[in-house]
């Protein structure tokens, strides 16, 4: 399955599992905002959408009304990341409350180190939690990195952005989480 068929599949699966929200493939979070301003693509987002108005309290419901299926990204993410990394519920329910959409998901097979990094940054500051979908080790390993390293910069000090709210999964434990929520579990 290519990319743009994978991002199709989760659409249909997060359709299934957030049966009240717009989902949507290709997003463009900040559609007429201007020429001037850079327009990132997110792959697939989750509504609502927050381009007129803000959904703090809304988003908050959905991952309480999900938070089985969230603590399972949490933890498939836990397993792939160092101690100084790992995350909770509660560490990142709240983390972007300013945010555009509920999920920011960003699909990655073999970007580039910077393309990686735009897709970290992007999936952390739009989405409630964002989630890095690694297809294979190679960006797996870049994601894991890049979070470790503006960590880093935050300890010592330095100008940085946090990605508190950035979970990485494979593509295969994405694939076992949306089957769990599916299933009920």
């Amino acid at each position: 399955m290519n990319e743009r068929e994978y991002q199709h599949k989760i659409k249909g699966d997060l359709e299934r599992i957030y049966r009240e929200q717009e989902v949507a493939v290709q997003w463009y979070p900040f559609r007429g905002d201007g020429r001037r301003q850079y327009c990132p693509i997110v792959d697939v987002a989750v509504g609502p959408f927050a381009t007129e108005r803000r959904y703090e309290a809304r988003y908050a419901q959905l991952l309480e009304g999900t938070r089985a299926f969230v603590e399972l990204l949490i933890e498939k993410h836990n397993r792939n990341v160092e101690d100084s990394e790992k995350t909770s519920f509660e560490a990142i329910a709240y983390f972007n409350e300013n945010a555009r959409c509920l999920f920011c998901i960003e699909v990655e097979e073999t970007g580039t180190r910077k393309h990686c990094l735009g897709d970290l940054v992007n999936a952390s500051a739009l989405g409630r939690i964002g989630l890095l979908v690694a297809r294979s080790q190679k960006v797996l390993r870049i994601f894991v990195r890049q979070r470790v390293y503006l960590r880093f910069l935050a300890d010592v000090g330095k100008n940085t952005f946090k990605t508190n709210n950035a979970l990485v999964l494979t593509e295969q434990q994405l694939d076992e989480c949306l089957a769990s929520a599916l299933q009920g579990g």
